[in-house]
């Protein structure tokens, strides 16, 4: 009887614990961020790492702050992983507004090699960016993509009206 009881307790507590872990996404009232990126900047570089600094939009659609902890992230540049991003920056962003976040992160120079030698000037520069914000809340899933420069832009036509 006391084993059956303690087997029931030991349950009851690891069922508690899933069901802890999983509440910050059941609480997360409203829509999810969307995240943005708004520039990429190299900085210093070695003959194998190329350091870059991503500045992300984080825009919060909701009626409440969203009080970030951190972001994980990766970025393709024209269908091309470029990095994967790691920033543990605390930023709140307010209600119904957007906030800026940068994080320096490293690639091979030899990717950004390849990236450089696969765009053409008659192709937009595109990006996906995909990952997770961390909050005080729990981990929110993102995913976008956008044109980081339009191909007229590139080749510095014109664009056509």
């Amino acid at each position: 009887m006391m084993r059956e009881m303690r087997r029931l307790t030991l349950l009851s507590g690891l069922l508690a614990l899933f069901l802890l872990a999983g509440c910050a996404t059941w609480l997360m009232k409203g829509e999810p961020p969307e995240v943005l990126v708004t520039n990429v900047t190299p900085l210093e570089a070695s003959a194998f790492e190329q350091r870059l600094q991503v500045d992300l939009r984080i825009r919060n659609p909701n009626d409440f702050d969203l009080a970030v902890t951190g972001i994980d992230f990766r970025l393709d540049l024209n269908g091309n992983r470029l990095v994967r991003g790691l920033g543990n920056k605390e930023l709140v962003v307010p209600r119904l507004s957007d906030a800026v976040t940068s994080v320096e992160t490293s690639t091979s120079t030899l990717q950004v090699v390849r990236q450089l030698l696969s765009f053409s000037g008659d192709q937009s520069l595109t990006y996906h960016v995909t990952g997770v914000l961390h909050t005080k809340g729990g981990r929110l899933p993102f995913d976008n993509s956008g044109v980081l420069l339009d191909k007229d832009t590139v080749t510095g036509s014109p664009s056509a009206q």
